[in-house]
């Protein structure tokens, strides 16, 4: 992830501590959903490893059919259930996820 880092041109693209973009989320979950990004990224660098953990958690913790994207670059549209989505940035990183199902 630093080398991702370090190539966005972005300057916020390095940023410290996963930020929340958007959300619809019980306001009790948003510390959770920082933290889950935040101990993924720590443990690993590829994204779909990144994706697949920060599932697992959602599933364990909130009930399973979250469905999790993460990359540089991504358009999209979805449903989701109320109080079911969040967008987060990270090191140069998107990270969507959201309950649909």
């Amino acid at each position: 992830m630093n080398t991702l880092c370090k190539a966005n041109p972005d300057p916020n693209a390095c940023e410290n501590k996963p930020r929340i973009v958007r959300m619809d989320l019980d306001e009790s979950l948003e510390s959770y959903f920082l933290k889950v990004v935040y101990e993924a990224c720590k443990c690993y660098n590829d994204p779909l490893d990144i994706c697949t953990a920060i599932k697992q958690c959602l599933d364990a913790k909130l009930g399973r059919m979250w469905h999790v994207i993460v990359g540089v670059e991504f358009g999209s549209h979805f449903e989701h259930e109320p109080k079911g989505f969040c967008y987060i940035t990270y090191r140069g990183l998107s990270f969507l996820m959201f309950k649909f199902g």
